[in-house]
């Protein structure tokens, strides 16, 4: 009986040993699978702390962009030669319609800290990509006054800073494509805004550029290919009335540069002065590339909104033929006095549309007119813009469009070409879509 007794009793504090064994297993398993998972989250926080960080990167770049798809209808003479033509065929075969991508563009900024910001803007057009805006911002963090641009940025002017994206009319006036090749402008600007801090509505620009963007050949272009560079200024002030619902912006730029004679052929290369005098510059010289503009903006709060902007400016511009620094709108060996103005008047009708009409003049040679003028190049323009714009939503829009140039007739601009005393039949019908994110 004794032995039965120690038997189960042995067995007892054995069976005990066991499940505390047992315990202590199920226990070091359990810490273990909870340490696993502890660093498994562990892991889990390093990783979403990562992506934070890169989120918190990814909310700092800002990604806008536009395209502008469209259908011209030309307004041409019959005969070879006149209108767009493609010049492979014989005769060259006349072409009165064509779609056509007008632009299609990217627009990214970063903000890479308080005041830095970095904005690239490439254009693809069908046949190549080319840079757009390429520029550094750095922005005064204590007054809220000074911003400091440095690369490839909009000259300083109202009509090029006005986005191509949000312009009302199809296209910029003639002048602007002849005085701002390109529109942009390789340099550093300095911008002030007085009106964050000191409720001063007054903008300030100055900028020292290159001068040569959009001129001659493209590689010419990537740096200056003279030792001059061209100073731009502009002010603008901005005065609101609210009880009258009238807003008014006013100012006015200048442009002080110069095209430097790079080199001279054999036999040498003659000019014509603003006189139309012939002269020959000699290597080095410098002709005069200087103008002053004053602009205005006129908002009015009536019947849904309407709008009058206008701008003047006059100076002298000279050009030349050398394939290194020409301009492909001026492509002149002169220098020549010139004018030009233009007014845009926009009306909102309802929300989805609106109606608008620019008329602008472009004087190249303001010292002589009619049949005064011997060469095609001193012909004035003036055009007529026409467009309705239907905006289907706030990303969608559709521009019906009419251009009407009128240039200036001469008996003497040349025998042969299409200004023999009459127009030139060069009007365009535009349906464009654009849309923009």
């Amino acid at each position: 009986m004794k032995k039965i007794t120690l038997a189960f009793l042995l067995l007892g504090a054995f069976m005990a040993k066991a499940q505390e064994v047992q315990k202590d297993t199920i226990i070091q398993s359990l810490k273990e699978s909870i340490d696993e998972h502890s660093m498994k989250f562990s892991g889990l926080d390093e990783r979403l702390s990562t992506m934070d960080s890169d989120l918190a990167k990814l909310t700092k770049i800002k990604v806008s962009g536009y395209i502008q798809a469209q259908y011209d209808v030309y307004d041409t003479w019959g005969a070879a030669g006149h209108g767009i033509s493609v010049a492979s065929t014989t005769p060259p075969t006349l072409v009165t319609n064509s779609f056509f991508l007008r632009r299609a563009r990217i627009k990214f900024a970063y903000e890479a800290a308080e005041g830095v910001k970095f904005v690239l803007q490439p254009d693809f057009s069908f046949d190549k990509v080319s840079l757009k805006d390429a520029y550094v911002v750095l922005n005064d963090r204590w007054t809220k006054t000074f911003s400091l641009f440095l690369g490839q940025f909009d000259r300083p002017n109202y009509e090029l800073e006005y986005s191509s994206g949000s312009i009302e009319t199809l296209e910029r006036t003639r002048a602007a494509g002849i005085l701002y090749p390109g529109e942009k402008e390789l340099g550093a600007k300095l911008e002030a805004n007085f009106e964050t801090k000191y409720h001063l509505p007054l903008k300030l620009q100055l900028a020292v550029v290159n001068g040569n963007f959009n001129l001659g050949a493209i590689g010419n272009q990537l740096r200056d290919i003279d030792n001059n560079k061209d100073v731009i200024v502009r002010a603008v002030y901005s005065l609101k009335l609210p009880s009258s619902g009238l807003g008014i912006d006013f100012g006015g730029h200048g442009y002080l540069g110069s095209t430097q004679i790079l080199s001279q052929t054999t036999p040498v290369t003659v000019f014509s002065d603003v006189n139309s005098v012939n002269f020959t510059p000699g290597v080095g010289d410098k002709l005069d590339k200087k103008w002053y503009g004053a602009e205005v903006q006129v908002y009015y709060d009536f019947l849904g909104g309407a709008a009058l902007k206008g701008e003047y400016i006059s100076g002298t511009i000279s050009g030349t033929t050398n394939a290194v620094q020409n301009n492909s709108n001026f492509n002149f060996n002169r220098v020549r006095d010139f004018r030009s103005f233009y007014a845009t008047f926009i009306k909102n009708i309802g929300v989805k549309n609106q109606f608008i009409a620019r008329y602008d003049v472009w004087d190249p040679n303001r010292k002589i007119s009619g049949n005064q003028v011997a060469n095609a190049g001193d012909l004035k323009y003036s055009t007529w813009s026409i467009s309705w714009q239907y905006f289907f939503d706030d990303n969608i829009k559709i521009n019906f469009g009419y251009i009407l140039p009128t240039n200036e007739k001469s008996s003497i601009a040349g025998v042969g070409t299409d200004f023999v005393n009459r127009d030139k039949k060069d009007n365009t019908f535009t349906i464009r879509l654009q849309a923009k994110f």
